[in-house]
């Protein structure tokens, strides 16, 4: 979001929209879904909930507070307060979370917030679920990964673990206007991007980079990076049914954009084009900077749209609802300058069938997903949303993601040292089994026999068992 800029305009731009909506195509298909309010919060920026849970949903409030819901009533007790570690504020705060594959059995959780110390420091942080499943330990606090930033704004804001139970983070390009530090096109900083992690502490580091992420190795260029040339990519989203990817990338003074990414690549190694392109268009104010010359080459965006209509896109779900057949398949979106809800079917090179809903939600922050699939809106004001075919009957089941989880594809390690072959494992989503020694012709120390046979894709977290040179024979 652009909430310094928007506050200003929010006003002119708000009465603009209730005359110039009337000039829009509207929608009137059977079946358009209804707003039904679920419970009003402070600030609310983001909701979610574990995967299968069928009566909670965890609302993220921005000055650094979880709430529960549940039972139709907001718990008493926050789930997580850490107002004290948080620096909110304009688009500053605690700003979403995420729960792993795992979380049933781990009671891990992430959350996203930007640091009072050190200042404005974007910070990715997992916390435990205590005895009491409605109340985390505050005290569990472990830092993943903390990003120096160096203005207010543009800081990103979404957590999400992918279909392969990797930690995927939104981060914006550091603030100021047409992106002055350059990052979304530099590989040595991790502005501007799309990450991908695993957040588990391996050892001595925090967390670990997946071994195909599409810049390891290179010279100069930050693993972590997964995709990049964004601005600010406040929300992202995965078809929880195909598992592709929609990043709703804020624009500058012009454009705003949807970028997609099928499931088959999911993004890897993907630019986006910010700062050398706004939208599909050449951003002039930087055609003089070395990156933009010649233009880069640019995934285009499957969708965008003017600022005649808004200022600050809100992604954004593909909708799995049962409840909405109306809008199966399509992803619904909004703008926090603009009040009117709307849907796309995302697709390459470009989106179909844009689509004005007879929905409007003031200061729409996020949208969200609960554990089952339904999707809500999120109004910064304080209201949070269901979105509800008219007359569907409360849901009797929980349907599960069709999205395969990760899996352990057996990497080889024949021939490492062990603790190289153990971090090279835990990277490949497998489990580090027995390890046994004997004498070898290898060198004391390296790994001379492994099973399963490298290659081999079995459940995630599958032991591989290990045996260790003790020296030449």
């Amino acid at each position: 979001m652009n909430v310094a800029r928007l506050v200003a305009a929010l006003g002119a731009v708000l009465a603009v929209t209730a005359v110039s909506g009337l000039a829009w195509a509207r929608s009137d298909a059977p079946g358009d879904p209804q707003l039904e309010l679920v419970g009003r919060f402070n600030t609310p920026v983001y909701l979610t909930a574990p995967a299968g849970d069928r009566e909670r949903l965890f609302v993220v409030e921005q000055r650094g507070t979880i709430r529960i819901f549940r039972n139709g009533a907001i718990l008493p007790r926050p789930f997580l307060d850490i107002s004290r570690l948080v620096l909110a504020g304009g688009e500053r705060g605690l700003l979403s979370m995420a729960f792993p594959p795992d979380y049933a059995t781990s009671g891990r959780f992430y959350v996203y917030y930007t640091a009072r110390t050190p200042s404005g420091a974007v910070t990715i942080a997992e916390y435990r679920t205590s005895s009491d499943a409605n109340v985390a330990e505050a005290g569990s606090a472990r830092t993943v990964m903390q990003i120096a930033h160096p203005r207010s704004n543009h800081n990103g804001g979404q957590l999400q673990f992918g279909p392969d139970g990797f930690l995927y983070i939104g981060t914006g390009d550091g603030g100021g206007v047409g992106d002055p530090n350059r990052a979304g096109q530099r590989l040595d900083t991790l502005l501007g991007k799309l990450l991908r992690i695993d957040p588990r502490q391996s050892g001595a580091a925090a967390y670990s980079v997946p071994p195909d992420n599409p810049f390891v190795g290179r010279p100069g260029a930050r693993g972590e990076i997964w995709a990049y040339g964004l601005r600010n990519p406040w929300r992202f989203s995965f078809d929880r049914r195909t598992g592709d990817l929609s990043v709703a990338d804020v624009g500058q003074y012009d454009w705003e954009e949807i970028d997609f990414a099928a499931a088959s690549g999911r993004g890897r190694g993907l630019n986006f084009g910010w700062g050398c392109w706004e939208g599909r268009h050449a951003y002039a104010l930087n055609e003089g900077n070395p990156e933009c010359r010649p233009l880069p080459a640019q995934t285009q965006p499957v969708h965008e749209y003017s600022h005649e209509r808004g200022c600050s896109i809100t992604g954004g779900y593909v909708v799995r609802d049962p409840s909405l057949p109306a809008l199966e398949g399509r992803y619904v979106y909004g703008d926090y300058c603009n009040r009117q809800l709307w849907s796309v079917r995302l697709q390459s090179p470009g989106a179909q069938d844009d689509r004005r809903l007879n929905l409007t939600v003031p200061s729409l922050s996020s949208f969200g997903e609960d554990g089952c699939g339904r999707v809500y809106a999120v109004s910064g004001s304080g209201p949070v949303y269901r979105l509800r075919g008219e007359g569907a009957a409360p849901p009797t089941s929980c349907p599960a993601s069709r999205v395969a989880p990760a899996r352990c594809r057996v990497p080889r390690v024949v021939g490492l040292r062990l603790r190289t072959a153990r971090t090279r494992i835990r990277r490949a989503n497998c489990r580090v089994g027995r390890v046994r020694q004997r004498r070898s012709a290898r060198a004391r120390g390296r790994v001379v026999a492994q099973s399963p046979r490298a290659g081999v894709r079995r459940a995630r977290g599958t032991r591989v068992h290990l045996t260790v040179s003790r020296g030449r024979n």
